[in-house]
């Protein structure tokens, strides 16, 4: 049975080696070097932006991996060769599995939004704002009939 754990609690030693062959086979580092990989990035260091549900799911597929990993190949995840690897993962993502579909959500999500990614694909490495985008103002006119309305709350002094 999985120990559910805190939103805050870092991935153990046997899980990040899990996550950093999934990560290396889904986004290795490009033949010319100038892309990195998803595995040098360290993503999944900080994990305080992880949802609980979502730390669960990944909790419960990893640990679902090894034992499908030691089941078929007689060894733990992380100790797999990249083509048993694959062919692990692929059959994962045949039975459309959550832990896939999650891991591959924040995985890349995580690698583009990276300050050392962000301007290899073509963006400035800094949040949307203060610099941000202007933003054009619409016509305040159509909210007057909700200003229009009676005060559905008590006022509370």
């Amino acid at each position: 049975m999985i120990t559910p754990r805190t939103q805050h609690e870092p991935f153990n030693a046997a899980q990040l080696a899990s996550l950093n062959v999934l990560m290396e086979l889904l986004i290795p580092a490009s033949a010319d070097g100038r892309m990195p990989s998803a595995v040098s990035l360290a993503l999944f260091a900080d994990i305080t932006s992880l949802p609980v549900k979502d730390r669960a799911l990944l909790d419960a597929g990893l640990s679902m991996l090894d034992e499908r990993s030691r089941s078929q190949y007689g060894a733990a995840f992380a100790k797999l060769t990249e083509p048993d690897a694959s062919k692990l993962v692929d059959a994962l993502r045949s039975e459309k599995s959550l832990f896939v579909q999650t891991f591959t959500l924040h995985t890349v999500a995580r690698y583009l939004q990276h300050d050392q990614v962000m301007p290899l694909i073509g963006l400035e490495a800094r949040p949307p704002w203060p610099k941000g985008h202007t933003v054009t103002q619409g016509d305040w006119s159509l909210i007057d009939v909700v200003r229009k309305r009676p005060k559905i709350y008590r006022q509370v002094s």
